[in-house]
């Protein structure tokens, strides 16, 4: 009997009002629907890339340098190695078919058959043939961006004159899924950095080397399991027989760039979900504690009739169980729908050849406990304070307050020119005062909105400034020159003379180990003149400083990676496997990579080989770009060309990605606001119904009414956006930072008027949100109000 009775109760009150309860199962959708869409995309990614390393068996260790036909058989004989490959690798100028320029690099495979590591997935066309010893295959990326087609003419430089190539077919690499030229350059520029997979006799031939230079080693399953132990073994096997640098899985530049995209869509799985959580718990938290409120005599009455503190305590409970249920089985569905959706859409966007779509039980089972777990927490205070009302005073109904202490009150008292405000203001100002709770519950959900608005818009804010940083402020040149042989003073002075040219600047880029108590870094030192114009040198204070005549800079990640500090001793291993010794001279603070900066004359001293490889170039103001472009080009000597605005554009490019991301969020942040602010708002003018239906039957018009209620929402949500713009600034910084790494690194630049336009959003919403409210407001029947304030 107690149960059905407090069963028909339960149907009714979800009937009577299911509009704000709607709104919270809405919220629960949406947070779950996150929940499993991103952390299901997280997952199928990360498992299509296991499965593509294992298929085509990605390297653990890459090993450089030195003695490499001993590294390799040291190698294959340590337990937990499977394979080991030796082949040429090296980064030289690639012509393309319609004559544009661009430094690629030749990857060594055997012909006939595919090697032991490091297999390639053929697209298009055939795989490499003895019988073709100049035929080649084409990285997909460079494919799709040159139009390479089998059949198609390519050139290599070989370091004399340029050698025609055939391509064969197009293919896919596990080392390039994304196509990193290093861990300093994760985001060439299009057409300006491309793969070709040569015979490996064509590889050494271009590259100019007697024997191969680079040893791939592919652990076993028990292997991996011990993947750091066994790193530096084979490692340190590898230095004695002279390996310059040595290069782990997790290390390697694509890897490296795509798990900084899996860890940002694990971050995305907890961050966005718990918002939207949050929300729907503050809006079944109000929800319900209004219904206490106003199921007060009723709840008297039962614990007089005999009803039992926990029964009352499971009735309350049961509707956010109820609310939480119903979100949490619809988020979980939409999100099944939405993880093989993403996982697709971002599969194709950096070429990925196999996606794996699954449903997890894991998922399905955290989602709905999700959902679950936060409407009855959210119910947990209200049904507990429905347990505690004391029965005879409960039934006795709402006794008014007395005393007329209120706060505005004493402020009135205490100055005497606020007594002579009107009614209207005295209305708008008592009522967020009067009612706290009420006040903060509407101000919480301001405050979620504005984040998740915030945290959006500050990405792109603070993305569009790394790129402004990067090529507006570092990098001062307008175009690089990637010579075929020294250019001596003459032929640098021709290059400047160039009309539309305003200066120019060689630069050399020596490839090291940079180690220091153990650790080691790979990277490029960068040699330029001292008084480079080329490039500034900005500090991690905020400051800027000049090339030091000795010494390296260091980019700032190095400092924590490597526990070294301005003044301290680093070593330099060549990629021949010579050592070098350099003073820290200080650090750079750079977004995009970690390199090692020094002059010409010091690097020089540790690499007396190291001649400049490139010609930086600035134009004059309103040049030609394009003319003078082509002449620069066809200089003797020369044989690429890139455009640094190319760059940038490519940059801006790559922030296409996050104008979708921020679309997708700010329409995600609006549905956010406008939900929870419709149950709070709605539940507050729920609260105050006969307090303003006296207000009606007092003379007050219905438009007049309309504008006070709004001016007082506005004023509640108005504060809100305070402590939601300064909380959005503080989880934008903590959201930034965790995607920082010495691939890029953000900072937190948000423009003043996105702080503006974020907080106006956010009240433009809550003003739509009131709009049912007060259409209900006046609809409403002041005679059944008056009734149920009688009792």
């Amino acid at each position: 009997m107690t149960v059905r009775v407090l069963n028909v109760k339960l149907r009714r009150d979800l009937r009577r009002r299911p509009a704000q309860l709607v709104s919270a199962v809405v919220l629960v959708m949406l947070g779950v629907a996150l929940f499993g869409a991103s952390y299901d995309a997280y997952r199928n990614l990360d498992a299509g890339y296991q499965a593509l390393f294992r298929e085509y068996r990605f390297a653990d260790l890459t090993l450089t340098g030195g003695d490499t036909a001993a590294i390799a058989r040291d190698a294959a004989a340590r337990p937990g190695v499977r394979a080991v490959a030796v082949r040429t690798v090296a980064d030289v100028p690639l012509r393309m078919p319609g004559g544009d320029t661009l430094v690629g690099r030749v990857v060594g495979l055997p012909a006939g058959a595919q090697p032991a590591v490091n297999r390639v997935k053929v697209l298009s066309g055939a795989y490499l043939d003895p019988a073709a010893p100049r035929g080649v295959l084409a990285d997909t990326h460079i494919a799709d961006q040159a139009g390479l087609r089998p059949g198609a003419a390519v050139a290599a430089w070989d370091g004399r004159a340029w050698l025609p190539l055939s391509v064969r077919g197009t293919v896919s690499s596990p080392e390039y899924l994304w196509p990193a030229a290093s861990r300093q350059n994760v985001l060439p520029a299009p057409g300006s950095f491309g793969v070709l997979f040569v015979p490996e006799p064509l590889a050494r031939r271009i590259a100019g080397a007697a024997a191969p230079r680079q040893a791939a080693v592919y652990y076993t399953a028990a292997g991996r399991e011990r993947a750091a132990e066994l790193d530096a073994a084979l490692t340190a096997a590898a230095r004695s027989h002279g390996a310059g640098a040595a290069l782990t899985r997790a290390e390697q530049p694509s890897n490296a760039t795509l798990a900084e995209d899996i860890k940002g869509f694990s971050e995305l799985a907890v961050m966005f979900p718990l918002l939207f959580l949050t929300a729907a718990g503050v809006a079944v938290y109000v929800v319900l504690t209004r219904r206490v409120a106003r199921d007060r005599v009723i709840i008297g009455t039962l614990r007089a009739s005999g009803f039992r503190r926990r029964t009352v305590v499971a009735h309350y409970l049961a509707t956010g169980v109820a609310v939480g249920l119903a979100g949490s089985a619809l988020g979980v569905a939409a999100g099944l729908l939405l993880a093989g959706t993403v996982t697709r859409l971002y599969g194709d966007a950096i070429g990925l050849p196999e996606t794996l779509v699954s449903v997890r039980a894991t998922t399905v089972a955290a989602g709905l406990a999700f959902g679950v777990a936060a409407g009855a927490l959210a119910a947990l205070a209200p049904a507990a304070a429905a347990a505690r009302v004391p029965p005879a005073e409960a039934m006795r109904g709402t006794v008014p307050a007395t005393g007329g202490g209120g706060r505005l009150a004493r402020l009135a008292r205490a100055v005497p020119a606020a007594g002579r405000l009107p009614a209207g203001a005295w209305l708008v100002l008592r009522g967020p005062t009067r009612q706290l709770r009420r006040t903060i519950y509407t101000m919480a959900g301001v405050v979620l909105a504005l984040v998740l608005i915030l945290v959006s818009w500050g990405m792109l804010d603070s993305s569009k400034a790394t790129v402004s940083r990067q090529f507006d402020q570092i990098q001062r040149q307008d175009a690089e020159l990637t010579l075929g042989r020294p250019l001596d003073g003459a032929a640098l002075g021709a290059v400047a003379a160039t009309p539309g040219v305003r200066a120019a600047e060689p630069s050399a880029h020596v490839p090291v180990t940079v180690t220091a108590g153990g650790g080691g870094y790979s990277t490029t030192v960068v040699g330029l003149p001292a008084g480079t114009r080329m490039h500034r040198f900005l500090t991690p204070g905020g400051g800027e400083r000049s090339l030091p005549a000795h010494g390296v800079l260091l980019g700032v990640a190095l400092r924590d990676k490597l526990g070294v500090d301005a003044g301290d001793r680093v070593g330099l291993r060549l990629g021949d496997g010579r050592t070098a010794t350099a003073t820290v001279a200080g650090f750079v603070d750079e977004p995009l990579g970690t390199y090692a900066y020094a002059t010409l004359g010091q690097l020089a001293a540790w690499a007396p080989d190291a001649a400049p490889d490139t010609v930086l170039v600035a134009f004059d103001p309103g040049a030609d770009r394009a003319a003078a472009g082509r002449a620069l080009a066809a200089r003797p000597g020369v044989v690429a060309y890139t455009d640094a605005h190319a760059l940038k554009k490519t940059m801006d490019e790559y922030m296409n990605l996050f104008y979708v991301f921020v679309a997708v969020m700010l329409a995600f942040g609006g549905l956010l606001a406008f939900t929870v602010l419709f149950a709070t708002l709605s539940v507050n003018l729920a609260e105050r119904g006969t307090e303003l239906a006296t207000l009606r039957a007092a003379g007050v018009g219905r438009r007049r009414l309309g504008r006070l209620v709004t001016a007082e929402n506005l004023l509640v949500v108005a504060a809100g956006a305070v402590p939601g713009l300064i909380l959005g600034r503080l989880a934008t910084g903590a959201f930034l930072g965790a995607f920082n790494s010495d691939l890029m690194s953000f900072h937190t630049e948000i423009r003043p008027a996105t702080f503006a336009w974020s907080a106006l959003a956010v009240i433009a919403v809550a003003w739509a949100a009131q709009r049912p409210g007060l259409r209900g407001l006046a609809r409403m029947d002041l005679g059944a109000l008056v009734r149920e304030r009688s009792g």
